[in-house]
């Protein structure tokens, strides 16, 4: 008989549990006689990564005992329920199962009981980071060997991020609509269905106690924490191998595999349907969005970044041959068959739709992180000011499932960053609870010189702003 050991918390007034991914158990399976050693690159595409609980076999003590010794011997754990090592003797205690626990078991077909612990959330942000060095603030461009097994450690000569682990909370309304790529102890007759009970019970339970949601609270500057959360994110696609192209993926919108599926899941919204005109971002991601978008009659915007008075280059399939479709949904193709479109002229147009590129997005709030620069929120604001944007345009992001964080805190947001309505990821698409202001105008304070270089239209933006 088994027991597993469910942390469950609030966040966003949603309960979640935590589950963790364990590489450790990739790295040693690629090691069996099946891999390929002509192609590696194929044997790592091929591994498959699972959430999973912490599990153990109920020892001959009793399954609290069992519990005991999971979190005693967890640093994450121990974290999370705040153990001290004079807590150890009396952790039954410490951890009260009476009064924030509960015991779920199954029938004969199941050798498993679930133990649930409700406790404070602690933000996975903080919880990923215990023993690991900090990122710096700054975006990494840096080389990097992705290493999660001891066979890699003795490669010097590069920079070696080892994550063995990784936490995550997990909602447990996507649990049990089956939308997390879960592993086989969660997998076994009955266990989903129970998970609904702890799900009511933990909602019952903050209810009845009028507790307070706790508010994720770190003790470090905002840069940091958003250094962590993009760091955190680049490290799982890139240990993942979720991502095409460029390597690393650090310092980028991540390219990840499977995004043309976003495509056709964007196309599933009426919005899609009835729009005319969409502003898509112009990275590698969503390049074959851009085409999809073509093919299907709309008129795509898309940043002309280098031009002095110019916001975007219009793409209109009208007039473009259908073999110079692929080639316009590219940055180049789009410069050199677009029209440009410079400022006094955007706000002849509406835009039904804008794609914004993410590196991590809330799916509960829609709260989102770029890469750092801010172009999309720039840019956004740009269009609302010289009227092409306004509350009805719809702001969508294309994600990976691996870059959805739940508890990415509202405080990485701030009046002139832009949010998100809708996320497409190759699998669902996922409506936010979005209740952030978006930008209405630019924030000059917010602009340095850098900004000015890599974006020269905001020279002539600020020229016209101020004859206005």
């Amino acid at each position: 008989m088994r027991v597993i050991v469910l942390p469950v918390c609030q966040v966003e007034l949603h309960p979640h549990v935590l589950l963790k991914y364990d590489f450790q158990i990739n790295s040693s399976s690629i090691k069996s006689p099946d891999v390929n050693k002509s192609n590696p690159s194929k044997n790592a595409h091929a591994q498959e990564f699972y959430l999973t609980p912490y599990c153990s076999l109920i020892l001959s003590s009793g399954s609290i005992h069992t519990v005991c010794e999971i979190i005693k011997n967890s640093i994450v754990l121990r974290q999370l329920f705040n153990i001290q090592t004079e807590d150890e003797a009396n952790l039954e205690n410490k951890i009260d199962f009476k009064e924030h626990g509960r015991f779920i078991a199954f029938g004969p077909e199941t050798d498993i009981c679930i133990c649930a612990l409700l406790i404070p959330h602690i933000s996975s942000l903080e919880l990923n980071y215990i023993n690991q060095i900090d990122p710096p603030i700054s975006r990494q461009n840096s080389k990097i060997n992705y290493a999660h097994s001891q066979s890699h450690s003795s490669n010097k000569e590069k920079i070696s991020v080892e994550r063995d682990t990784v936490h995550l909370w997990i909602s447990l309304n996507d649990l049990c609509h089956k939308s997390i790529h879960i592993d086989l102890i969660l997998k076994q007759p009955g266990i989903l269905s129970k998970l609904s009970q702890i799900d009511s019970w933990a909602q019952s339970y903050h209810e009845n106690t009028h507790q307070s949601v706790a508010k994720t609270n770190i003790d470090t500057s905002l840069q940091l924490i958003k250094a962590r959360a993009r760091t955190l994110v680049w490290d799982i696609m890139e240990i993942k191998n979720e991502i095409l192209y460029p390597h690393p993926v650090h310092g980028r919108i991540p390219n990840f595999r499977n995004n043309p599926n976003c495509s056709t899941n964007l196309a599933q919204l009426e919005e899609f349907q009835r729009a005319r005109v969409i502003e898509i971002c112009p990275s590698l991601a969503q390049e074959h969005l851009r085409l999809f978008s073509l093919y299907q009659g709309k008129v795509v915007l898309t940043p002309a970044p280098s031009i002095d008075d110019a916001i975007c280059y219009k793409l209109d399939p009208t007039f473009l041959r259908n073999h110079d479709l692929a080639r316009a949904a590219t940055k180049s193709g789009a410069a050199a068959l677009g029209t440009i479109i410079n400022l006094t002229a955007i706000g002849n147009l509406h835009v039904d739709i804008f794609v914004v590129a993410s590196v991590i997005v809330n799916p509960i709030s829609g709260a989102r992180l770029g890469k750092g620069k801010g172009y999309g929120d720039i840019e956004y604001a740009m269009m609302h000011q010289l009227g092409a944007c306004n509350d009805r345009t719809l702001v969508v992001t294309t994600v990976h499932e691996s870059q959805l964080l739940n508890d990415l805190p509202a405080s990485v947001m701030t009046e002139h960053d832009l949010p998100v309505n809708v996320i497409i990821t190759p699998k669902r698409i996922i409506y936010t609870n979005n209740t952030f202001t978006r930008p209405h105008a630019i924030n000059w304070n917010d602009i340095d010189t850098e900004t000015m270089l890599n974006l020269p239209v905001l020279k002539e933006f600020k020229r016209i702003q101020k004859a206005i």
